[in-house]
């Protein structure tokens, strides 16, 4: 396994998360070992990101302080954290596409990046039916240079999209995180095959929690390098299982 892409992997993760928690008014910062936010918890998004397979007591004391229903995404699905009150959620498999061509090609006349919060507005809509979630993507978003919402547009509309993000660099070349994907559940393939087309010069990284889709991300370049694990507090006290 490479431990190298897998480490690129957790800390772009923990990148983006750092922008979303951040925009919401949250205090963020890398520890040695871990990311972090304190001051608030958004559905869908982890307060703390582990970014080593080893962790401190600073990680430890971390964990006894978040809320219940925070969530933690251990990089390396090698924790047990239900001793410390918290139940797993998911695993998924870290996927990696290196890079495929030399130079950024022409963007396709589909593609797009949305720049104003009326477009924000309407990807997330596209993105996700609950509106509820929709305040997770504020517009101070649009305004960081390292993040791109993206969309595929088909009479005007969004067909597809997802969130680009950029960083660490890897062999010189800054990697590409892809998170919130969204299309019909049959063209997962072609959806992803156009969000990627303007990217064959950077190296790609996202995670996938769904064993039946990994051959669509095959069939694109990805490659597996290593698996994850969510887990949410559900005590404020440390106990064990009965």
């Amino acid at each position: 396994m490479n431990t190298e892409r897998q480490d690129a992997c957790a800390r772009n993760n923990a990148l983006w998360c750092d922008a979303v928690l951040k925009s919401a008014g949250a205090a963020t910062r890398f520890q040695s070992g871990f990311w972090q936010a304190e001051g608030t918890a958004l559905p869908l998004y982890p307060n703390i990101v582990t970014l080593t397979s080893k962790q401190s007591g600073d990680f430890y004391a971390a964990l006894e302080a978040l809320p219940l229903n925070a969530a933690v995404k251990d990089s390396y699905d090698c924790l047990d954290l239900a001793p410390a009150g918290f139940r797993k959620m998911f695993a998924a498999t870290w996927l990696f596409r290196p890079e495929e061509a030399a130079r950024k090609p022409p963007v396709s006349p589909g593609w797009h990046k949305v720049t104003q919060p009326d477009g924000l507005k309407k990807w997330a809509a596209a993105w996700n039916g609950d509106e509820t979630l929709h305040r997770l993507f504020s517009p101070a978003l649009l305004d960081n240079r390292s993040i791109d919402f993206a969309a595929i547009l088909k009479n005007g509309s969004p067909h597809a999209g997802a969130v680009f993000n950029s960083g660490p660099r890897l062999n010189g070349k800054d990697l590409l995180g892809l998170s919130n994907i969204f299309c019909r559940k049959n063209w997962l393939y072609s959806a992803l095959h156009d969000l990627l087309e303007p990217f064959p010069h950077r190296p790609v990284c996202t995670y996938e929690s769904k064993p039946d889709l990994l051959q669509v991300y095959r069939q694109l370049g990805f490659l597996e390098c290593g698996s994850l694990g969510v887990w949410q507090k559900i005590r404020p006290e440390t106990a064990t299982d009965a």
